[in-house]
């Protein structure tokens, strides 16, 4: 949770390199003003995110409210519906389009998240899911109630988990089971080969 302008800028610098490592803060916002590119739009949600978070976490009611009505309005034009302080620090969101994340679910830091996701409590608690770090969401995974996932985890393209699952594995299926033992570090290193 962003509790000091200190830790919003040390959330905002980490979660800008994720997005735009070689580009210039000058560049990106000139772009996201007048072309508003996929990633540039991602970004302008993203750090109103983070902004309200901090508002909320410091009691700032009135810039709070602010933020809190664009993120909404943005929340709605795009599809990306997440909560403030669901995400630590570190999460990319990787396409625009649906993502549905509960407000008690918790995702540890450096987080990556696709298109048509859920993260939602299930049946009849409001128990929500609880997912460590490095944690990589695949299109259209489904991680439902109180399950926990661990760390370095990978779930799958159309994946409904249901269950917990410990640290380093891949999950993937209907209902989910382990794919693999190879978790969310060899997954990033296949992509950054690329």
């Amino acid at each position: 949770m962003i509790k000091s302008r200190k830790e919003l800028k040390e959330y905002l610098d980490y979660e800008f390199k994720k997005y735009f490592s070689k580009t210039s803060k000058f560049k990106v916002w000139l772009f996201s003003e007048l072309l508003l590119g996929e990633k540039n739009v991602i970004w302008k949600f993203q750090k109103n995110l983070r902004k309200l978070e901090y508002f909320i976490n410091t009691n700032k009611k009135f810039r709070g409210l602010i933020l809190k009505i664009k993120h909404t309005r943005l929340s709605i034009k795009l599809g990306l519906h997440i909560p403030p302080n669901s995400f630590e620090k570190g999460l990319k969101i990787m396409h625009l389009g649906s993502i549905l994340v509960n407000g008690n679910a918790r995702i540890g830091r450096d987080c990556s998240i696709h298109i048509n996701t859920n993260i939602v409590a299930g049946g009849n608690t409001h128990d929500a899911p609880v997912l460590g770090d490095s944690v990589v969401i695949s299109v259209g995974a489904s991680i439902i109630g109180g399950v926990k996932i661990g760390d370095n985890c990978v779930i799958g393209a159309g994946a409904v988990v249901t269950k917990s699952f410990d640290n380093n594995v891949t999950v993937g299926g209907v209902p989910a089971k382990i794919i693999s033992f190879n978790g969310s570090d060899s997954w990033r290193n296949i992509n950054l080969s690329n």
